[in-house]
């Protein structure tokens, strides 16, 4: 379906009787909404109209400035419904001050119009000038008002979409743990017991580091979030391969440059740790992941693996709350999908940025850029290599 650019459709929150907002969905704007764009004919119209006032100012010599003062009030007018872009404005406004003028110029000359009768020119133009300024300047703030009304709607679809995930995830483990507990109730074998209170500890223990993570999100706005300090790097890097030695792979600690950030180590090692755990989900035995910091327009912490990769679609929405790929769902990858967000958060927090690359099939790596100790805290993002750049 074509669409005109001043029709283009819109975001709008579809609601409910009962629920409220339900969603997001697209509209078409009201073809008569200011400023009226997409009617050429009334433009065909001023143009008429206008013509046929500049030949009443030829014909009716002693009676021009009734048609002069027509086309200039119509068109100041006119400006206020349309707008039009810059360029078309300039245009028609510099023609008419030449015909206006070039036709008063030739009246003065016959002696039917008085010499002063010329500063009417300049004084239409400041008129019509000052409807493109106030013109101009209201559509600039409507459409900011409609940018931070889809902007809204989005946060509100996206926030939905979050409670209703949260609720299916706390929901699982909640129902898993009472079905057992109730045939804990039942049970008279002591092995089935002790299986049974073991599933039901696990789950309510799944529960726990759900909620943990869950209020670690909401604490993320709190003043008191970071307790920030000069800190190295490489030994926050070094931690983490020792944590997670046991886990078969192959570790790999690449490059080590001597560079300190002002950070919140736990957190920051809580960031680490979480990129490392997203990068066991989704490795095998024989596969490496290695950790490697260096200066590169700030400091760059990474975490590379040799894994499966992430497809090029699901990019978008791997940092989002409970965003999980497709890849994941299906091959029955543990976790809810808040690891990858707690990082983004964390990363932000502290005035950073978070980007991804992957390759299908050759891996992925995750690059955290952080202002160096010491320097201003303005960054810019790492280039991207690879097939698939996303930076949340």
């Amino acid at each position: 379906m074509s669409t005109s650019a001043g029709c283009a459709p819109r975001l709008v929150a579809t609601r409910s009787r009962r629920f409220g907002v339900r969603g997001i969905g697209l509209t078409r704007p009201n073809r008569w909404a200011w400023p009226v764009r997409g009617l050429l004919w009334v433009d065909i119209a001023w143009a008429i109209f206008a013509i046929i006032n500049l030949l009443g100012m030829l014909v009716f010599a002693t009676w021009e400035t009734v048609p002069f003062h027509f086309i200039w009030v119509s068109l100041t007018l006119l400006y206020g419904f349309r707008v039009w872009r810059l360029t078309p404005t300039l245009s028609v406004l510099g023609a008419i001050i030449l015909v206006t003028a070039a036709i008063l110029i030739v009246d003065i000359e016959r002696g039917t119009q008085p010499l002063d009768e010329l500063t009417e020119v300049p004084l239409m133009s400041a008129m019509f000038l000052a409807m493109v300024w106030h013109a101009r300047r209201r559509l600039v703030a409507i459409e900011e008002m409609r940018r931070v009304s889809n902007e809204n709607l989005r946060l509100l679809e996206r926030e939905r979409r979050f409670i209703q995930n949260a609720s299916h995830e706390l929901r699982t483990p909640i129902t898993v743990a009472i079905g057992h507990a109730e045939l804990l109730q039942r049970a008279t074998n002591p092995a089935r017991m002790r299986t049974d209170a073991r599933v039901v500890v696990e789950e309510l223990n799944r529960l726990r580091r759900l909620s943990d993570r869950l209020l670690l999100l909401a604490a993320a706005e709190d003043p008191d979030f970071l307790h920030l300090k000069p800190i190295e790097v490489e030994p926050l890097l070094v931690s983490a391969l020792h944590r997670w030695a046991p886990t078969l792979r192959q570790w790999r600690l690449g490059a080590t440059d001597e560079v300190m950030v002002d950070a919140d180590a736990d957190r920051l090692s809580l960031a680490i740790d979480a990129l490392v755990e997203n990068a066991v989900k989704h490795t095998r035995p024989d596969d490496w992941i290695e950790l490697s910091v260096r200066r590169n327009h700030g400091v760059e912490i990474i975490v590379a693996d040799s894994g499966a990769g992430i497809l090029a679609e699901d990019l978008d929405r791997i940092f989002e709350r409970f965003g999980r790929s497709d890849a994941s769902r299906k091959g029955g990858v543990d976790g809810v999908g808040l690891g990858l967000a707690i990082v983004k958060t964390i990363v932000e927090a502290h005035g950073g940025t978070l980007s991804v690359r992957s390759t299908i099939g050759k891996g992925t790596e995750f690059d955290i850029l952080l202002a160096e100790a010491g320097t201003a805290s303005s960054l810019r993002s790492p280039v991207g290599l690879g097939s698939g750049l996303g930076t949340r």
